[in-house]
């Protein structure tokens, strides 16, 4: 009879185990970038939200704006958070220098409320939100005035 012996069986289950630590350690870890970018995309979607509302006039002024705030509760509290297939890491921080930005309906950005009269609480400098995990960290910039946002 033709078989292998129990020593050498135990071997190639302790390359193999071997080689498969190597390959895991191999795989890199997207989890910071993933989640910058699914931050980033609901800072512009909360903006085009706000941009929708200049199609509808009846509106208040204050009716026509959206606001975003960075924890991880309200993003995953948010109404469209479910109907996407992601989930945001428990094991990332975001912090920016506001908790609270809105749009209003022509995508400018203001720091809590907005207000369409005095314009009081409108950006005057860029603000930062910052992502971090394990020792990286990710930034995504909101430019003043126009809204523009941008990864760093």
């Amino acid at each position: 009879m033709k078989s292998f012996t129990l020593i050498e069986v135990i071997f190639v289950i302790i390359i193999v185990g071997l080689l498969s630590i190597g390959a895991i350690n191999a795989i890199p870890d997207n989890t910071l970038l993933n989640n910058t970018n699914f931050l980033y995309n609901k800072i512009l979607e909360k903006k085009a939200n706000a941009l929708g509302f200049m199609a509808n006039m009846d509106n208040a002024d204050e009716n026509r704006t959206v606001c975003l705030t960075f924890t991880k509760e309200w993003i995953k509290n948010d109404e469209n958070y479910a109907k996407v297939k992601f989930n945001l890491s428990n094991r990332i921080n975001i912090s920016s220098e506001y908790n609270t930005i809105c749009f209003d309906y022509l995508g400018r950005p203001y720091k809590t409320k907005v207000d369409l009269k005095t314009f009081d609480n409108l950006l005057h400098k860029q603000t930062e939100i910052n992502i971090s995990y394990q020792n990286q960290q990710k930034t995504i910039k909101i430019l003043p005035i126009s809204g523009y946002v941008e990864i760093e």
